[in-house]
């Protein structure tokens, strides 16, 4: 309405005490004041970082990436303390959280220069506390390690192509720990020497 109200107090004397005239002109400009509104909330609604449910959805449409992953994620099967074995079947249809990581990692894949710097960046961006390292064993593979990622999900959507970019016709072999990685005479984030660093898993 504020803007409306600039409008009207342009109205020349001769027409400002003249509630039809002004009713007639504040008809149109409310049609444009409820369309510049909307335009304002678009950067809201469909902000990566606050969109929810079908603002997510929308995304996706956008991004070309959908909610229902291509993969059933790893079932778990764990001894609970009475003895009675429990499992978790994931659904592959992702939750808010874990599709907003997808559609941040497609945006990500879409603006990456095929450097392998660019990639680091990439995971920076995407994930804190998790470190990467990637090899080139130039035959046609790389090899990806990747240390303290937080859940199995995050595992599953790197092993099937969620989240870094594969170039065409490269074959890529994940290697996930949950603490850095063993290494003779190295002591960085990613790697650690006796007593500190673990031995990786190939998937």
């Amino acid at each position: 309405m504020a803007d409306i109200q600039r409008y009207l107090n342009l109205v020349t004397s001769q027409h400002q005490n003249k509630p039809k005239f002004a009713a007639w002109l504040s008809a149109p400009l409310g049609i444009l004041d409820d369309v510049v509104s909307l335009a304002k909330s678009f950067n809201y609604y469909f902000d990566i970082d606050l969109a929810i449910g079908v603002q997510l959805d929308t995304l996706g449409e956008i991004l070309g990436v959908e909610r229902a992953v291509t993969f059933q994620p790893t079932t778990f099967y764990s001894l609970g303390v009475t003895g009675v074995t429990y499992y978790n079947n994931p659904s592959p249809v992702l939750d808010d959280d874990v599709y907003r990581l997808v559609l941040r990692s497609k945006i990500l894949q879409n603006m990456w220069d095929g450097t392998l710097p660019s990639l680091y960046e990439m995971w920076s961006i995407l994930f804190k506390g998790a470190y990467i390292t990637v090899k080139d064993n130039q035959n046609m593979t790389m090899d990806v390690s990747v240390s303290g990622l937080s859940s199995q999900m995050q595992k599953d959507l790197m092993t099937n192509g969620y989240i870094i970019p594969r170039p065409e016709g490269v074959a890529v072999n994940y290697i996930y720990l949950g603490d850095p990685f063993f290494s003779y005479g190295l002591d960085t984030d990613d790697f650690k020497g006796y007593e500190d660093g673990y031995w990786a898993q190939y998937f």
